[in-house]
């Protein structure tokens, strides 16, 4: 059944602020992400920058009301699409998301609370992991998967009365697998389907939840270099060299490096050309993590010494 739609804006009355969404494709959730916005934000327009989308994004944001879509196929990167939105803003204030951002209960009244301290405010992120990959793939894995089984209950006639109720938990994958073969039964496996398992946070407060984990993109080289080249130089073309900044040019620096996609003295030139209060920044070698942190700790160590000073006097 089709979600209902919560229409914040006609709802209560309020005032409605614009909202930017630049698109580039969209993830499955994208219909349910539109709804939590119009549920929390009083939408006065919902406009679309399309690069050009090949799936159903653009035809899903078209079910919402006071939706423009702008075709932005002729630009190159996110900057030109943000800057053409920006520029057909109508409202004082507006909201920039992302198209994979869901938006909980509350959220628009929290942030409104800080128009009258800040021109250009954000929230912290909690990031929902979905991502479908395969984990224990084929037939000829030795050990077995728990999840998804089927059985012959005569199988565990010999078996049940061996087991008690102490040790098993993740192990039962293969316990049951040994305990089934001790006693004659067969055990084997079919790759010609699969279950998902899930991993999230559990309800109820019995097993720890979970803090963090790591994914291993797959490698598209191309990708990756442009990527990486737009991040530093984006960086370097519009700011000016801070600390927090530093590690995240010299690991794209780094990564183009190892990709052989870096010409240093082109790059050096370029950056001397944009911006040379980079110059005496920029690290293409591996110890870059090192020096930004050295340079944080020194800074840290100075003001350390100064307040000491202070203090004495």
């Amino acid at each position: 059944m089709p979600e209902k739609l919560s229409d914040r804006l006609v709802e209560r009355k309020e005032t409605g602020v614009d909202v930017i969404i630049p698109i580039m494709n969209t993830n499955e959730l994208w219909e349910r992400n539109l709804h939590s916005i119009y549920k929390e934000i009083p939408v006065n327009r919902l406009l679309i920058g399309d690069s050009g989308s090949t799936d159903v994004s653009v035809e899903c944001a078209r079910k919402f009301p006071r939706v423009e879509v702008i075709d932005q196929s002729k630009l190159k990167t996110l900057g030109g699409s943000l800057k053409d939105l920006l520029a057909r803003i109508k409202t004082d204030w507006f909201v920039y998301l992302h198209s994979d951002v869901f938006l909980p209960p509350g959220w628009y009244d929290e942030m409104v609370k800080l128009k009258d301290r800040y021109d250009w405010f954000e929230c912290p992120q909690k990031l929902t992991a979905m991502i479908e990959f395969w984990y224990n793939r084929g037939e000829d894995i030795p050990r077995p998967y728990s999840g998804s089984q089927m059985g012959k209950r005569s199988a565990f006639e010999k078996v049940l009365p061996l087991i008690d109720d102490d040790y098993l938990y993740r192990n039962e994958d293969m316990v049951i697998m040994e305990m089934v073969e001790r006693f004659g039964g067969k055990y084997g496996k079919t790759a010609k389907t699969f279950h998902y398992h899930q991993l999230m946070n559990k309800r109820g407060e019995r097993e720890p939840k979970f803090e963090s984990f790591s994914l291993k993109r797959e490698l598209d080289k191309q990708w990756e270099i442009k990527t990486c080249d737009m991040q530093a130089r984006g960086i370097i073309k519009y700011t000016d060299p801070k600390p927090y900044l530093l590690g995240s040019v010299n690991e794209s620096l780094y990564v183009l490096h190892t990709l052989g996609a870096l010409n240093w003295l082109e790059f050096k030139r370029w950056v001397k050309e944009t911006n040379p209060a980079w110059l005496k920044h920029i690290d293409y070698r591996k110890d870059f993590k090192h020096k930004a942190v050295g340079y944080i700790r020194q800074k840290a160590a100075g003001a350390l010494r100064r307040i000491k000073r202070l203090v004495s006097k």
